[in-house]
Protein backbone atom coordinates (compact mmCIF):
# COMPACT_ATOMS: atom_id res chain seq x y z
CA UNK A 1 0.00 0.00 0.00
CA UNK A 2 1.47 3.45 -1.36
CA UNK A 3 1.17 6.08 1.25
CA UNK A 4 1.95 9.21 -0.11
CA UNK A 5 2.48 11.80 2.15
CA UNK A 6 4.48 14.40 -0.13
CA UNK A 7 4.26 18.28 0.69
CA UNK A 8 2.61 17.34 3.94
CA UNK A 9 4.62 18.83 7.44
CA UNK A 10 5.13 16.78 10.18
CA UNK A 11 5.76 17.45 13.83
CA UNK A 12 7.29 13.94 16.16
CA UNK A 13 7.91 14.61 19.19
CA UNK A 14 10.53 11.75 21.35
CA UNK A 15 11.96 11.42 17.73
CA UNK A 16 15.91 10.62 18.86
CA UNK A 17 15.35 7.16 19.82
CA UNK A 18 12.79 4.13 20.00
CA UNK A 19 9.28 4.49 17.83
CA UNK A 20 9.49 8.26 17.13
CA UNK A 21 13.11 7.72 15.34
CA UNK A 22 11.20 4.96 12.78
CA UNK A 23 8.46 7.30 12.58
CA UNK A 24 10.95 9.87 11.34
CA UNK A 25 12.06 7.72 9.06
CA UNK A 26 8.92 6.04 7.89
CA UNK A 27 7.37 9.74 7.38
CA UNK A 28 10.50 10.72 5.36
CA UNK A 29 9.98 7.54 3.19
CA UNK A 30 6.31 8.26 2.53
CA UNK A 31 7.36 11.57 1.34
CA UNK A 32 7.14 14.37 3.82
CA UNK A 33 8.99 17.18 5.56
CA UNK A 34 9.66 16.15 8.76
CA UNK A 35 10.83 18.54 12.03
CA UNK A 36 11.61 16.11 14.98
CA UNK A 37 11.69 17.58 18.48
CA UNK A 38 14.09 15.99 21.44
CA UNK A 39 15.59 16.69 24.36
CA UNK A 40 18.70 15.01 23.04
CA UNK A 41 20.34 15.30 19.63
CA UNK A 42 18.30 13.50 16.74
CA UNK A 43 21.22 11.59 15.35
CA UNK A 44 21.68 12.60 11.88
CA UNK A 45 23.47 9.21 10.57
CA UNK A 46 19.76 7.46 11.08
CA UNK A 47 17.82 9.40 9.14
CA UNK A 48 17.33 9.18 5.82
CA UNK A 49 16.67 11.70 3.67
CA UNK A 50 18.06 14.88 5.95
CA UNK A 51 16.89 17.31 2.86
CA UNK A 52 13.92 17.15 4.57
CA UNK A 53 14.27 17.17 7.71
CA UNK A 54 14.61 19.45 10.13
CA UNK A 55 15.96 18.47 14.26
CA UNK A 56 15.12 20.91 17.11
CA UNK A 57 16.16 20.08 20.71
CA UNK A 58 13.43 20.43 23.20
CA UNK A 59 12.61 19.99 26.62
CA UNK A 60 8.76 19.44 26.46
CA UNK A 61 8.64 18.85 30.88
CA UNK A 62 9.42 22.84 30.49
CA UNK A 63 6.13 24.62 29.69
CA UNK A 64 7.25 26.86 26.81
CA UNK A 65 9.02 24.18 25.16
CA UNK A 66 5.38 22.96 22.94
CA UNK A 67 4.97 26.42 21.42
CA UNK A 68 8.73 27.03 20.86
CA UNK A 69 8.60 23.80 18.59
CA UNK A 70 5.16 24.31 16.80
CA UNK A 71 6.53 27.70 16.04
CA UNK A 72 9.67 27.23 14.83
CA UNK A 73 7.74 23.96 12.68
CA UNK A 74 5.36 26.88 10.59
CA UNK A 75 7.76 29.52 10.94
CA UNK A 76 10.48 27.30 8.16
CA UNK A 77 7.63 25.55 6.56
CA UNK A 78 4.52 27.90 6.77
CA UNK A 79 2.42 24.94 8.36
CA UNK A 80 1.53 21.83 10.46
CA UNK A 81 0.03 19.42 8.92
CA UNK A 82 0.37 16.57 11.34
CA UNK A 83 1.71 15.92 15.05
CA UNK A 84 2.89 12.83 16.58
CA UNK A 85 2.66 13.43 20.43
CA UNK A 86 5.25 10.48 21.42
CA UNK A 87 7.65 12.04 23.53
CA UNK A 88 7.64 10.19 27.15
CA UNK A 89 9.30 9.19 29.97
CA UNK A 90 9.41 5.62 31.56
CA UNK A 91 10.74 4.74 34.80
CA UNK A 92 10.55 1.26 36.00
CA UNK A 93 8.86 1.46 39.71
CA UNK A 94 9.24 -1.51 42.83
CA UNK A 95 5.36 -0.70 42.85
CA UNK A 96 2.76 1.61 43.56
CA UNK A 97 3.74 2.20 47.30
CA UNK A 98 7.56 3.24 45.78
CA UNK A 99 6.17 6.28 43.76
CA UNK A 100 6.38 9.71 45.26
CA UNK A 101 4.52 12.72 44.51
CA UNK A 102 7.24 14.05 42.63
CA UNK A 103 7.72 10.87 40.59
CA UNK A 104 4.11 11.42 39.78
CA UNK A 105 4.55 15.25 38.84
CA UNK A 106 7.38 14.77 36.76
CA UNK A 107 5.25 11.67 34.75
CA UNK A 108 2.44 13.71 34.70
CA UNK A 109 4.31 16.70 32.93
CA UNK A 110 5.67 14.95 30.07
CA UNK A 111 3.59 12.07 29.44
CA UNK A 112 0.12 13.87 29.79
CA UNK A 113 0.21 17.55 29.87
CA UNK A 114 2.90 17.50 27.26
CA UNK A 115 0.42 16.12 24.81
CA UNK A 116 -1.93 18.77 25.87
CA UNK A 117 0.69 21.66 25.20
CA UNK A 118 1.68 20.26 22.06
CA UNK A 119 -2.03 19.84 20.56
CA UNK A 120 -2.87 23.07 22.06
CA UNK A 121 -0.36 24.93 20.12
CA UNK A 122 -0.47 23.17 16.89
CA UNK A 123 -4.58 23.16 17.25
CA UNK A 124 -5.05 26.89 15.50
CA UNK A 125 -2.99 26.57 12.69
CA UNK A 126 -4.81 23.32 12.03
CA UNK A 127 -8.49 24.93 12.25
CA UNK A 128 -7.23 27.76 10.22
CA UNK A 129 -6.22 25.60 7.19
CA UNK A 130 -9.12 23.16 8.12
CA UNK A 131 -7.41 19.77 8.22
CA UNK A 132 -4.57 17.72 10.21
CA UNK A 133 -3.71 14.86 11.61
CA UNK A 134 -3.08 14.48 16.03
CA UNK A 135 -1.62 11.30 16.73
CA UNK A 136 -0.74 10.30 19.82
CA UNK A 137 1.59 7.49 21.57
CA UNK A 138 -0.20 6.09 24.35
CA UNK A 139 0.38 2.02 25.72
CA UNK A 140 -1.14 -1.29 25.99
CA UNK A 141 -0.62 -0.33 29.86
CA UNK A 142 -3.34 2.20 29.27
CA UNK A 143 -6.05 -0.90 29.44
CA UNK A 144 -3.53 -3.52 31.29
CA UNK A 145 -1.81 -1.46 33.65
CA UNK A 146 2.00 -2.57 34.40
CA UNK A 147 2.86 -3.09 38.59
CA UNK A 148 6.32 -1.80 37.58
CA UNK A 149 4.89 1.38 35.95
CA UNK A 150 2.10 2.86 37.95
CA UNK A 151 2.49 6.24 37.06
CA UNK A 152 3.50 5.72 33.48
CA UNK A 153 0.36 3.34 32.92
CA UNK A 154 -2.04 6.03 34.67
CA UNK A 155 -1.11 8.87 32.72
CA UNK A 156 -1.32 6.38 29.03
CA UNK A 157 -4.80 6.09 30.34
CA UNK A 158 -5.30 10.05 30.06
CA UNK A 159 -3.48 10.12 26.59
CA UNK A 160 -6.27 7.29 25.49
CA UNK A 161 -9.40 9.75 26.99
CA UNK A 162 -7.31 13.24 25.47
CA UNK A 163 -7.69 11.69 22.32
CA UNK A 164 -11.23 10.29 22.26
CA UNK A 165 -11.86 14.28 24.00
CA UNK A 166 -10.07 16.17 20.64
CA UNK A 167 -11.83 13.86 18.19
CA UNK A 168 -14.54 14.63 19.29
CA UNK A 169 -14.42 17.96 19.13
CA UNK A 170 -12.14 18.72 16.60
CA UNK A 171 -13.07 16.07 13.60
CA UNK A 172 -15.91 17.96 12.77
CA UNK A 173 -13.55 21.05 12.22
CA UNK A 174 -11.39 18.72 9.93
CA UNK A 175 -8.57 17.70 12.39
CA UNK A 176 -8.49 14.26 13.03
CA UNK A 177 -7.27 12.60 16.10
CA UNK A 178 -5.94 9.24 16.83
CA UNK A 179 -4.02 7.28 19.55
CA UNK A 180 -1.85 4.25 19.25
CA UNK A 181 -1.44 1.53 22.06
CA UNK A 182 1.59 -0.72 21.54
CA UNK A 183 2.29 -3.60 23.51
CA UNK A 184 5.69 -4.57 24.45
CA UNK A 185 7.94 -2.87 22.35
CA UNK A 186 12.06 -3.32 21.88
CA UNK A 187 13.31 -0.16 22.70
CA UNK A 188 16.20 1.62 24.36
CA UNK A 189 14.13 1.19 27.67
CA UNK A 190 14.72 -2.71 27.81
CA UNK A 191 18.34 -2.60 27.47
CA UNK A 192 19.32 0.61 29.17
CA UNK A 193 21.18 -0.41 32.75
CA UNK A 194 18.24 -0.60 35.78
CA UNK A 195 15.13 -1.01 33.02
CA UNK A 196 12.88 -3.22 32.07
CA UNK A 197 15.11 -6.38 31.27
CA UNK A 198 17.21 -6.03 34.30
CA UNK A 199 13.81 -5.74 36.53
CA UNK A 200 13.52 -8.65 34.62
CA UNK A 201 16.67 -10.44 35.41
CA UNK A 202 16.35 -9.69 38.78
CA UNK A 203 12.99 -11.03 38.87
CA UNK A 204 13.26 -14.39 37.48
CA UNK A 205 16.95 -14.38 38.84
CA UNK A 206 17.97 -15.69 35.42
CA UNK A 207 20.12 -13.62 32.94
CA UNK A 208 18.47 -10.82 30.59
CA UNK A 209 17.54 -12.49 27.77
CA UNK A 210 15.91 -15.58 29.64
CA UNK A 211 14.32 -13.54 32.26
CA UNK A 212 12.67 -11.79 28.63
CA UNK A 213 11.77 -15.59 27.56
CA UNK A 214 10.15 -16.47 30.84
CA UNK A 215 8.21 -12.98 30.63
CA UNK A 216 6.97 -13.58 26.85
CA UNK A 217 5.94 -16.97 27.93
CA UNK A 218 4.13 -15.88 31.61
CA UNK A 219 2.08 -13.30 29.49
CA UNK A 220 1.00 -15.33 26.73
CA UNK A 221 2.45 -12.75 23.80
CA UNK A 222 0.31 -14.34 20.81
CA UNK A 223 3.42 -13.42 18.65
CA UNK A 224 6.24 -15.07 21.03
CA UNK A 225 8.30 -11.82 20.69
CA UNK A 226 8.57 -8.27 21.51
CA UNK A 227 7.45 -5.70 18.93
CA UNK A 228 9.49 -3.31 16.70
CA UNK A 229 9.51 0.17 16.57
CA UNK A 230 9.03 0.06 12.77
CA UNK A 231 6.21 -1.95 13.11
CA UNK A 232 4.58 1.12 15.26
CA UNK A 233 5.72 3.73 13.17
CA UNK A 234 4.22 1.79 9.87
CA UNK A 235 0.71 1.81 11.87
CA UNK A 236 0.87 5.55 12.95
CA UNK A 237 2.58 6.82 9.08
CA UNK A 238 -1.24 4.87 7.96
CA UNK A 239 -3.30 7.01 10.48
CA UNK A 240 -1.36 10.03 9.06
CA UNK A 241 -2.12 9.21 5.54
CA UNK A 242 -5.64 9.82 3.94
CA UNK A 243 -6.22 5.77 3.62
CA UNK A 244 -7.24 6.46 7.44
CA UNK A 245 -9.58 9.38 6.39
CA UNK A 246 -12.37 8.31 8.28
CA UNK A 247 -10.93 7.22 11.38
CA UNK A 248 -10.66 9.35 13.81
Amino acid sequence: MELNLSNKIVLVTGAASGIGASVVNKMLEAGANVVGADINPVPFEAIQNRKKFLPLEADLADSSAAQYIVDETVRHYDKIDILINNAAVIKVRKGFLSVKDEDWFETFNLNFLGYVRTSRAALPHMLAQKSGVIIHTASEASVMPNPLLPDYSVFKSAVVALSKALSREFTPLGVRSNVVSPGFIRTAVYDAPGGILDSLAEKYDVDRESALEQFLSQIGMPAGRLGTPEEVADLIVYLASEKAAFMS
